[in-house]
């Protein structure tokens, strides 16, 4: 019963869940955040996988990535990561972004490719952490004056065991 680690879960984010994806989108990117549109027409993307993590039944942060062929290659591009304010630093954002590369393998993707913003330091470590690479510098890329940082991962079939 003492168990003070959090039990979080994931499952497939859907149309229905877009309010609530919508309100944790404006708590973590405020002027930056995706539309109420947008958010519905990822999620219904063919191309999209999208996850949520849930804690104790509150939706505690989501996921949502693009399945994008470039020549023959499939790659995977993680559109956005959000983490409700109440569940950051308790390695909900990791499993969000471990559960989605998964999903990304299974669909025979090789390469994932994320942007965050430049001065989003936590995010970047994170991202290091995991072995995404610094590739490109993205001026401007949020709004005038607010720069991001493309990051790329080769992912590895061995790097996750099999399910």
């Amino acid at each position: 019963m003492g168990d003070d680690k959090m039990k979080a879960k994931v499952e497939s984010a859907e149309t229905r869940t877009v309010e609530e994806l919508l309100r944790i989108e404006r708590e973590c990117f405020t002027a930056e955040a995706y539309s109420r549109e947008h958010i519905r027409s990822l999620l219904k993307s063919p191309s999209a996988v999208a996850l949520l993590a849930k804690v104790d039944g509150d939706v505690a942060g989501f996921v949502i990535g693009l399945v994008e062929m470039k020549h023959t290659a499939k790659i995977g591009h993680v559109v956005t990561i959000d983490v409700a304010v109440k569940y950051r630093r308790m390695g909900v954002g990791l499993m969000l972004l471990t559960e989605i590369e998964d999903a990304f393998l299974k669909k025979n993707v090789k390469v994932v490719y994320l942007e965050v913003r430049a001065d989003n330091q936590a995010a970047r470590r994170l991202y290091r952490k995991q072995g995404y690479e610094e590739a490109v510098q993205l001026d401007d890329y949020y709004s005038v004056g607010v720069h991001g940082v493309r990051l790329m991962k080769d992912l590895k079939q061995e790097q996750h065991a099999p399910s």
